[in-house]
């Protein structure tokens, strides 16, 4: 049987620490803790001609996947919109995947964030943002808790395009 998880909304300390402190959410640890395992808090500027704080480093998903395998879980991609395109110069035709009608694509990405754990990225009011997820429940590293639709998440300037399924390795 798949370990029950435990989800604790937690604050982001920064303002460019989103992922890494949704990470921390499903991960169950602090977020201090998550900056310690990858090795630095995201504060470098690493584009300096950026406003903050998208003039940080903050954090790649991949740091945070190796976190997660480091401590037993395995990291699922679930794309919104999962589309195939040809190369250049045939990279302005794109084929949709799972059918021709929108709602289908909506309807199985609700399925996933209604019946597993882990993070949604997407974008925000004015920059990429991510919370963590537990079976339809939002924990926002902003500091809100709520009930997940797409309607609910428009209101707060949140669009979700991926999920990332995350489920302990048995």
């Amino acid at each position: 049987m798949p370990q029950q998880m435990s989800m604790k909304l937690q604050i982001k300390p920064n303002p460019w620490s989103c992922i890494g402190t949704a990470f921390a959410v499903v991960l169950d640890i602090p977020v201090a803790d998550l900056f310690g395992i990858i090795g630095h808090d995201g504060s470098q500027i690493a584009f300096p001609a950026l406003p903050d704080p998208i003039a940080r480093r903050g954090f790649h998903i991949q740091e945070c996947i190796a976190v997660c395998l480091k401590l037993g879980y395995a990291i699922t991609p679930v794309e919104l919109f999962p589309v195939i395109r040809g190369t250049p110069p045939a990279d302005q035709n794109v084929v949709v995947l799972f059918g021709d009608d929108e709602s289908a694509n909506w309807q199985r990405f609700e399925q996933t964030i209604q019946s597993s754990t882990g993070i949604l990225e997407g974008v925000g009011r004015r920059s990429l943002h991510a919370v963590a997820y537990d079976r339809g429940t939002l924990f926002d590293p902003d500091g809100d808790q709520y009930v997940y639709s797409r309607p609910t998440c428009e209101s707060r300037g949140f669009h979700p395009r991926r999920a990332w399924r995350v489920d302990h390795l048995s």
